[in-house]
């Protein structure tokens, strides 16, 4: 019809109209981004893999090579403080030890010269003697607390590490086994026990 024409058809639509939206996203519908994958069973997986906090996200065979390289640092840290906690202890004993016999060998004199010897001992060398004990005694509570604190530290880098090896991923299992046995190997000297392990901290 005559009348009719360059008339569009209600049905109709002019598809010329919709080529300005090509490409574009509707809001609200964007691509989720890859969340953290829980693995139960033994795996080797690469992308998605999440090392105990979400933050910490694995998406390539580059971010996992790197995070192993931590894991194995720290596993091999771990190491290297047992045995300076070791030694330290030890340190902090044979200087107690050593204070002690010293006093004890200062009393002995003072009771080997008699009677009359002990008279002579002056209000001065009790006050010593007393100022001895007391520094001890805080020598010894500081010790206690930092032993409490570097214990606390350990306990918290073991269980972190038991988390890593319960992501039940080959590589970061790996990673944690040798950083143990090369912390041990370099650092232990024989002063570590073979028998302890990780999670015994």
């Amino acid at each position: 019809m005559e009348g009719h024409e360059g008339h569009m058809m209600p049905g109709n639509h002019d598809m010329s109209s919709m080529s300005g939206h090509e490409g574009h996203a509707m809001p609200g519908h964007d691509m989720p981004e890859a969340s953290c994958s829980m693995n139960m069973l033994f795996n080797w997986q690469i992308n998605n893999v999440c090392v105990v906090f979400e933050s910490w996200h694995i998406h390539n065979a580059v971010e996992m090579l790197i995070s192993c390289i931590v894991v194995f640092c720290i596993a091999a840290g771990y190491e290297y403080l047992r045995v300076w906690t070791m030694t330290l202890q030890d340190q902090w004993s044979q200087a107690d030890k050593k204070k002690l016999s010293d006093q004890q060998t200062l009393v002995g004199g003072h009771t080997e010269d008699g009677y009359e010897s002990a008279n002579v001992t002056t209000t001065s060398d009790s006050v010593c003697f007393l100022r001895k004990d007391m520094i001890l005694a805080r020598r010894s509570s500081k010790h206690h607390v930092l032993r409490s604190i570097i214990y606390a530290v350990l306990v918290a880098i073991s269980f972190w590490l038991m988390l890593v090896f319960m992501t039940y991923n080959g590589y970061l299992m790996i990673a944690t086994v040798l950083g143990a046995g090369f912390g041990h190997l370099i650092f232990g000297n024989g002063k570590l026990n073979a028998s302890r392990d990780i999670q015994c901290h």
